[in-house]
């Protein structure tokens, strides 16, 4: 079926784009830096084991700023390490454009930019 090659096409062009690529190789970087998986690993656990003392709750107002300053603290390393901040950056390049792609076919299917805009400023209220 016709609409079924053209995903296809689709997704050998996204596989394709600069944009994945550089994704794929930041995050091959990333998994293969020890500092920086250690660093997501002691964020990732940190946010875990806060979460559960203050879902068991009794927490008082002392302690919540101590969780609050312990994740600030974690998550300023993480994003102070140059290889995340790649990656991350990496990601948000290759969002766009999946983004941008939704959009499109949205527009294609509804005949409506994503946000209810019709595209026509005749009906717009005013987005500039």
């Amino acid at each position: 079926m016709e609409i079924f090659d053209k995903a296809r096409e689709l997704g050998e062009a996204i596989v394709n784009s600069n944009e994945y690529k550089t994704m794929k190789l930041a995050e091959a970087k990333q998994e293969q830096d020890e500092e920086a998986m250690k660093l997501l690993q002691e964020y990732s656990e940190l946010r875990k084991s806060l979460g559960e003392e203050i879902n068991k709750g009794d927490v008082g107002k002392e302690r919540m700023e101590e969780i609050r300053a312990a994740l600030e603290e974690a998550y300023e390393k993480v994003t102070n390490n140059d290889v995340i901040v790649e990656y991350i950056n990496a990601q948000r390049a290759f969002q766009a454009i999946i983004d941008q792609m939704n959009a499109i076919l949205s527009y294609h299917i509804t005949g409506q930019l994503p946000g209810g805009c019709s595209g026509s400023c005749s009906t717009c209220g005013g987005c500039h």
